[in-house]
């Protein structure tokens, strides 16, 4: 399939309108305190699991998502894209020595670097849930030009992109359409690139998914990144609107939206417009949208995303901007965000509790 048919959508734009989305203010000098002793589920930050991994003064820190209690992972520097197995095991890439190379941390401290191969630069990597693999993003370091962002899979432990066993394809089966990218789960990837592209790395079905709900975009915004919970039961969107001018696309403010899936009377076939803030099916036909997403609640980010991520489950999610780290309660229409750590940056989210 080429991009034209995965993209039917997205040209030309216009400025989008988005007059029915509630944006939540964030209070600037919001923090997460340690839940009171004996305050239990009064507390509803206390409902939320897992830790997150974000960037800070280029370490790894960890944060318990339910307390904010935190603790400082490296301290060796150089360090972006972290993201934490379901183990507890932490990866991410770090520059040494003029390259950058895969980083893998054990609870146990024992850390693990390899550089990927000749004229490689990674952009951004990601460890699977098992800890297995790496989806990655990366460009082709050439004198002569530059090139795009791709998007490839490694071993966790060693560069073998062009022999992993089990996996469908080589390191460059996926083109250069695609900047971002993310584990569903052990065997789905989720690609951002102009919309979301499923991708099955193991099992019979290995490759596109071409008839995936999550194979969808929204088209009033741009340079998103798409993230869906392991149960497929909410998706969020970090990206910007946008407005035309003299042809050209000038951003107008970043966001984090979260999605929930579109109940069976709002998967209504409608007349498609460059306004649509719901996520359209890919497979809509031309001119129409079929909506399988409809935003629930979204907040309206100081500067640009840096990063962003869901929970395992679904119930809350995670956020970088000018404020720093944020993380929000459980989702519904009136919820608040928190600042975890004002000086954070590209946080991910794991099940593992420590």
């Amino acid at each position: 399939m080429t991009r034209a048919q995965r993209e039917p959508h997205r040209t030309p734009r216009a400025r989008p309108h988005t007059p029915w989305i509630l944006w939540l203010v964030l209070a600037a000098g919001a923090t997460i305190a340690p839940t009171p002793a004996g305050a239990g589920e009064a507390n509803p930050m206390s409902q939320l699991r897992g830790t997150i991994v974000y960037i800070r003064g280029g370490n790894i820190w960890a944060a318990r998502a339910a307390t904010g209690q935190r603790v400082q992972i490296t301290r060796d520097g150089g360090y972006r894209s972290p993201s934490m197995a379901d183990d507890g095991t932490v990866g991410a890439v770090q520059q040494m020595g003029g390259r950058s190379h895969f980083v893998t941390i054990t609870r146990s401290g024992r850390k693990r670097a390899f550089p990927p191969g000749e004229l490689v630069n990674l952009i951004s990597a990601e460890l699977s849930p098992d800890g297995g693999l790496f989806a990655f993003v990366y460009v082709v370091v050439s004198p002569l030009r530059s090139n795009p962002a791709r998007v490839g899979l490694t071993f966790a432990d060693r560069w073998g992109a062009d022999a992993i066993a089990g996996v469908a394809g080589r390191w460059d089966t996926f083109s250069s359409s695609y900047y971002h990218v993310r584990w569903m789960t052990n065997e789905r990837l989720v690609l951002s690139g102009n919309g979301a592209y499923p991708y099955l790395v193991r099992g019979p079905r290995t490759g596109w998914e071409h008839d995936s709900p999550y194979m969808v975009g929204v088209p009033a915004l741009r340079d998103e990144i798409y993230d869906v919970a392991r149960n497929g039961n909410r998706m969020l969107v970090l990206g910007a609107t946008y407005r035309v001018v003299n042809s050209e696309e000038r951003i107008t403010g970043w966001h984090a939206i979260a999605y929930r899936p579109a109940a069976a009377g709002e998967r209504v076939e409608v007349e498609f417009s460059l306004e649509e803030m719901r996520a359209c099916a890919y497979a809509s036909a031309p001119g129409r949208c079929v909506p399988v997403f409809v935003p629930e609640v979204g907040f309206q980010l100081q500067g640009e995303a840096k990063g962003g991520a869901l929970s395992p489950d679904g119930r809350a999610f995670t956020f970088a901007d000018g404020r720093g780290v944020l993380v929000t309660e459980p989702i519904h229409s009136s919820m608040r965000a928190y600042v975890l750590d004002p000086q954070g940056s590209e946080p991910e989210w794991s099940p593992f509790q420590w």
